[in-house]
């Protein structure tokens, strides 16, 4: 049963999936250190590698229509360890939740409000999107039609701006660092934010047109990555090797347009994009959180669930990091390993499962 009654349809999810990376290019940065000037490479790289992963998720949630990632589990595992897996992967949306809530937690408080102490930032975020989670899985999407064109278009418009500060030679050469460098600086990029797309499976089944999610899904992979490699791309040429050490690389390239000493400080065009793509985000790792556990304890609805969780992002994301180094030490080295299980092992041990025991036996298999 599902906990949720909206519906969105397939171009819905390409908007979704679109929004979600678009969201991540702040956190595209901290593989730039590794790659150095072919991070543009990785980005192709990671892109490449989570196209056949990105498949194995929707394959699985095509196989089970109407079934959320927590429903599927039992049904493939069986209900005792079909839980504990399920547990698990709600452990891991509510910690992504309350990172990328400190992440655009720590970006406000950097460049736009340093003044304003970061619990009041996150608190004001997490309302926000406890909102759009109680209005359910369809309003978020119709949002994100609105996120992601103001985003493109803002993208756009700086990256047209930009134009005459670029030096195309400052990509180059390429694939100048160690082969292991870039194989991890890829891993990074892939595992944040490409395969955080296994989160998806919660999505799926109020997709209208369940045949379509592969579709749909590759192609807001390709919409979203383009526009990451757009921007890395874009960032690298025109601030050359600085790009690698600063936090926010887009931030300072955009303050670099100044056109007649007019159209200057454009800066906060990137906050924007930033801001309301990092919502979609949290809002999604949001959803998937309080909905799988209501699913998991078979509750009938997941709106007494919103506020309490808020709660514990609020004090995840507060905790998590003692300072931006060590947020970058931990992407960097700890999340991409910590990951692994949750977006390669257990989807593709789920999808061998399922194809041995050859999974849904009958129509309509019954939700346990």
């Amino acid at each position: 049963m599902k906990i949720d009654k909206g519906e969105i349809s397939s171009t819905q999810l390409v908007f979704l999936v679109t929004g979600f990376l678009q969201g991540a290019h702040l956190l595209i940065a901290f593989a730039s250190g590794i790659t150095k000037h072919d991070t543009w490479m990785a980005v192709l790289a990671a892109i490449a590698v989570s196209i056949p992963l990105v498949l194995v998720y929707m394959s699985i949630a095509q196989k089970f229509p109407g079934k959320t990632l927590m429903q599927i589990n039992d049904t493939v595992y069986g209900p005792f360890l079909g839980k504990i897996i399920s547990l698990c992967y709600i452990w891991y949306f509510l910690l992504l939740a309350s990172l990328n809530l400190r992440t655009v937690g720590n970006f406000v408080r950097t460049y736009v409000m340093p003044e304003t102490p970061l619990a009041a930032i996150i608190i004001m975020l997490v309302f926000i999107c406890a909102w759009a989670v109680r209005k359910g899985i369809e309003v978020i999407a119709r949002c994100s039609f609105i996120f992601v064109a103001i985003s493109a278009t803002l993208v756009l418009t700086v990256t047209v701006l930009l134009i005459k500060d670029m030096d195309f030679t400052n990509l180059l050469p390429v694939f100048d660092i160690p082969p292991e460098k870039f194989i991890q600086g890829a891993h990074i990029i892939a595992a944040i934010p490409f395969c955080q797309i296994v989160t998806f499976i919660m999505i799926v089944p109020y997709l209208n047109k369940v045949k379509q999610a592969k579709k749909s899904a590759l192609l807001g992979v390709l919409f979203g990555g383009g526009q990451l490699l757009i921007i890395v791309a874009r960032d690298a040429a025109v601030l050359g090797i600085t790009a690698t050490i600063m936090a926010s690389p887009s931030f300072q390239a955009t303050r670099a347009i100044d056109i007649a000493g007019i159209l200057t400080r454009l800066d906060i065009l990137v906050g924007i994009v930033l801001l309301i793509t990092l919502f979609l985000r949290v809002s999604i790792f949001y959803y998937a959180t309080v909905t799988g556990l209501a699913q998991l304890l078979k509750l009938r609805s997941y709106l007494q669930l919103v506020f309490p969780f808020g709660v514990i992002i609020i004090s995840l994301a507060a905790m998590a990091y003692d300072s931006i180094t060590e947020q970058v030490n931990f992407t960097s080295t700890v999340w991409p390993l910590y990951s692994l299980p949750f977006e390669v092992f257990i989807p593709i041990v789920t999808l061998i499962v399922i194809k041995i025991r050859r999974l849904p036996r009958r129509q309509g298999v019954e939700c346990r």
